[in-house]
């Protein structure tokens, strides 16, 4: 690593958030609850299109690196109970919507978790039939599910593109073995090989694959192979994270000894070859940490700026809301964020205890929220920034900093993100956070910023 490289990462290493939202889910209180998301439902608009979230946090088995609300439940009847709470929720969601004559249209549904395969087929099955009745699907519509590959079948393949589930996203992380076992997630490359090639025969039209660096007992070299060995396998998108380790946050990373983990300076290495590995396959680089065939959309929308980035991450979809489904769940609404109840049991009884909506807590946006929301949205994107779009006085000194380390330049009163200014997106976004202290913040709520 060059020294210029080195007194980079020593300025800018730290703790900053993802940036999937702003203000970040740091910011959000009890003082948005069920009585403000009900009037929001009620002013949404009925022509507009809205997308829908379902979080399912089951897992048939726990990874120590996990930072995700999720837990293995093996009761199939839990699983099915599960499955018709967020029928309930998604009833009394579009109960509170306005009456119109035509339902609320939606061109994308996002299965998250945990595994949401964990759920029964019919269960699955029960669950979208309630969303074709409440709702107007695009004859395009994209239906994305998340799966586990040691956990997969050519049957559940079918079976799921039967229901119209058009993306499958995986996770890999890695395929050394000694990090898989340090990680506990013994995976091999041929399990990933076989569930990536049901997923196509089965008819979709999109796979998606994890990377993680930064895990324990990682090295440089082996990050290569697994990006090599991946892109092999021709996904249409990866995303490339860096591993969060937030002991305080998820007591499962605590098995994960400090000792194990790379350094700023591995963990930047380890970053920039899977960079070069992928580029070297032909992808292209999509914001901060996803990668996309030339020809796929995630690509295309980076080309043309019409990139969007929300809870899942990049996307193309152009919805301004995102209803969320289930424990631990966030919506987005033109008003503000609001979380559901975190763990599966409170859910349960928040649902079973009221006919209200089960949430637990959110943030109202003000005006400069929602100038500072766009323009650290399009920073995250790669996006160029119009200055002239907020007052940013207060943020000057440090956009001079970074202009002066060559991460961005400014022309016309104009942001613009350098190639050099990829990984430190982060950084960049943090100048225009309101809510972290002179747009740093090294305090343990956050995971590693690179």
């Amino acid at each position: 690593m060059s020294v210029a490289t080195a007194d980079l990462l020593a300025r800018y290493n730290g703790n900053l958030p993802r940036y999937t939202s702003y203000p970040t889910a740091a910011c959000f209180t009890d003082a948005v609850g069920s009585e403000d998301v009900a009037a929001w439902l009620r002013r949404l608009p009925p022509a507009k299109p809205a997308s829908l979230y379902f979080h399912v946090p089951f897992c048939d088995e726990l990874c120590r690196f996990c930072g995700c609300n999720t837990s293995v439940v093996r009761s199939e009847p839990a699983r099915r109970a599960y499955g018709e709470l967020l029928i309930e929720e998604l009833r009394r969601v579009v109960a509170l919507m306005p009456q119109a004559e035509r339902l609320l249209p939606v061109a994308h549904i996002h299965f998250g978790g945990g595994t949401p395969t964990t759920l029964p087929a019919e269960t699955l099955q029960a669950i979208l039939a309630e969303v074709q009745k409440l709702f107007d699907l695009k004859p395009d519509v994209e239906q994305c599910v998340e799966l586990d590959p040691r956990h997969f079948s050519e049957a559940m393949a079918k079976n799921l593109a039967a229901m119209g589930f058009t993306r499958g996203s995986l996770g890999v992380q890695d395929i050394d073995p000694t990090v898989q076992h340090a990680c506990g997630r013994i995976q091999s490359f041929e399990q990933t090989e076989t569930c990536v090639a049901a997923l196509r025969r089965a008819g979709f039209h999109s796979v998606n694959i994890d990377l993680i660096y930064g895990l324990p007992l990682q090295t440089t070299d082996g990050a290569r192979q697994t990006a090599d060995r991946i892109a092999s396998l021709r996904p249409d998108r990866l995303a490339v994270f860096g591993y969060a380790h937030v002991p305080w946050k998820q007591k499962r990373q605590s098995l994960i000894k400090d000792s194990d983990l790379p350094g700023g300076a591995e963990r930047l290495a380890q970053r920039e070859i899977i960079d070069l590995t992928l580029r070297a396959h032909g992808y292209e680089a999509v914001g901060l940490d996803h990668y996309a065939l030339p020809d796929d959309a995630l690509a295309k929308a980076a080309r043309e700026g019409s990139l969007r980035r929300n809870f899942q991450g990049y996307t193309t979809d152009e919805a301004e809301t995102l209803l969320g489904f289930g424990a631990s769940a966030i919506s987005s609404f033109p008003q503000g964020y609001a979380q559901n109840v975190v763990s599966a049991a409170a859910y349960a009884r928040e649902l079973d205890a009221s006919s209200s909506l089960p949430v637990a807590r959110g943030v109202a946006f003000s005006g400069d929220d929602l100038v500072r929301r766009r323009q650290i949205e399009r920073i995250m994107c790669g996006a160029p920034v119009d200055l002239a779009e907020g007052l940013f006085q207060r943020e000057q000194s440090a956009l001079d900093a970074l202009a002066r380390d060559g991460l961005v330049s400014v022309d016309g009163g104009r942001l613009f993100i350098t190639e050099a200014g990829r990984p430190f997106l982060r950084h960049i976004a943090a100048v225009f956070d309101r809510y972290l202290p002179n747009g740093d913040d090294t305090t343990p709520r956050y995971a590693q910023a690179i």
